[in-house]
């Protein structure tokens, strides 16, 4: 039963005066649904996914014309009519989009949508029966962007239906003029006999390849029911603003993610990256007296001077989720400006833990903030320092404090100061 349908039902039987309780939080809610209706849902192309350790996957899309985010913003993922936010974990910079999913079997939408992408789908195009055991991590599994003739609506294949004894060349056998139209389409008049149709002109700004523009979410029973057993049709909506945006107005960060709370500094990490390769290439073309084109620079490549990451994870399993992209921001022009410290919290075996090249540091146990809080004061005296978090409300709790301990009073000249912003999960 729909959850508005309970709603309404609360509200009748409810005691005389408990629905102003109850009206109010309706009140944000039909306003917040109101400002989604306004975006627009626009199908994906899926590229790969990755099978990660502890049940996530890493999704990887081609950007939708027109889609436009920056570094630490979410988006709605849709999958059955449902749509869940996720965390971009691609940087702006690249020429793709990315999230990854914690998809344990206690979540229902999520396992599910793991299981039909890395499971069900698979094996529908092969032909085969779903495996008994799931597949182990890592792996990968690459798709194939289709659209349905006589529609705008674009699906997603497994590579497999392509192989030999694949299903996908059940689509090639049917031709589109084939396919009848979907509800609400009017099928064009036949042609005379020997006539030939002639290709109209398209106005200028409006694409030739209707089935790849954004903004397109027409979607009924009657299409689903043609889609090809395999075919996996994925939407997003967004992107939408996050507080981790607000990175790039601090010259100095301390960025804090627990377990898969690390996905919003993923993004900012890679954009870091990309962004001082953009400067060192700038730069290297000024001569030894232009001071206006460094300038011009600093003013339009934004990039922290430092930033110090806290991941905190209960295994190591978990740190190989993004231990090749972490990698890579501590590397080439970024490698003094990335500093990642690496806090195991959970049990493990000694001789299981391996050293990760990427980190600075790596510590058994809490962190404790209140040392970590006092060393970056007296490293950046004098200096606004930005504390970000991603994770557990009890870990932002205890940032919020030593931020303040740590801060001195508004107007004092040479001022120490720590503004805390967290996202919780």
């Amino acid at each position: 039963m729909s959850w508005k349908v309970i709603y309404i039902l609360l509200l009748l039987h409810a005691p005389a005066r408990l629905w102003i309780w109850f009206f109010f939080p309706a009140i944000f809610i039909f306003v917040d649904r109101m400002l989604l209706s306004t975006h627009q849902e626009m199908y994906l192309s899926l590229k790969h996914v990755k099978l990660l350790p502890r049940d996530v996957i890493n999704l990887t899309f081609d950007i939708p014309q027109g889609f436009v985010y920056q570094a630490g913003q979410y988006i709605m993922l849709g999958w059955k009519g449902e749509f869940h936010p996720f965390t971009l974990t691609s940087a702006p910079e690249e020429n793709c989009i990315s999230v990854h999913i914690r998809a344990p079997n206690n979540l229902d939408w999520c396992s599910a949508l793991r299981k039909r992408l890395t499971e069900q789908a698979v094996a529908e195009a092969t032909g085969e029966r779903p495996p008994e055991k799931p597949p182990k991590a890592p792996k990968i599994f690459d798709y194939v962007k289709k659209t349905l003739p006589n529609s705008h609506i674009v699906f997603n294949v497994p590579q497999e239906s392509y192989l030999p004894g694949g299903r996908g060349q059940l689509d090639a056998s049917v031709p589109s003029e084939k396919v009848p139209p979907l509800p609400g389409q009017v099928s064009p008049p036949a042609l005379p006999h020997g006539a030939s149709e002639s290709k109209p002109r398209l106005k200028e700004g409006f694409a030739k390849d209707p089935a790849s523009q954004s903004g397109q979410s027409l979607m009924s029973d009657a299409a689903m029911t043609m889609l090809p057993p395999e075919a996996v049709v994925l939407q997003v909506t967004g992107p939408f603003g996050a507080p981790a945006q607000k990175v790039w107005g601090f010259e100095t960060l301390m960025v804090v993610g627990a377990g898969i709370g690390v996905t919003p500094f993923a993004s900012i990490l890679r954009s870091v990256q990309l962004r001082a390769k953009q400067r060192e290439s700038l730069l290297k073309r000024k001569g030894s007296d232009d001071t206006s084109l460094e300038k011009m620079v600093d003013v339009l490549i934004q990039v922290p001077k430092k930033i110090y990451f806290y991941w905190i994870c209960r295994g190591q399993e978990e740190f190989d989720w993004f231990c090749d992209l972490l990698s890579a921001a501590a590397e080439g022009p970024a490698a003094g400006i990335v500093e990642i410290t690496l806090f195991l919290t959970g049990e493990v075996e000694l001789s299981q833990v391996k050293k990760l090249p990427c980190a600075s540091g790596q510590f058994f146990g809490r962190p404790n903030w209140a040392r970590i809080f006092k060393q970056n004061r007296e490293k950046h005296a004098g200096q606004h320092i930005g504390v970000f978090l991603c994770g557990s409300p009890v870990i932002g709790k205890e940032l919020s404090k030593q931020s303040h301990l740590n801060s001195d009073l508004v107007g004092t000249p040479g001022a120490t100061r720590f503004s805390f912003f967290k996202e919780h999960f």
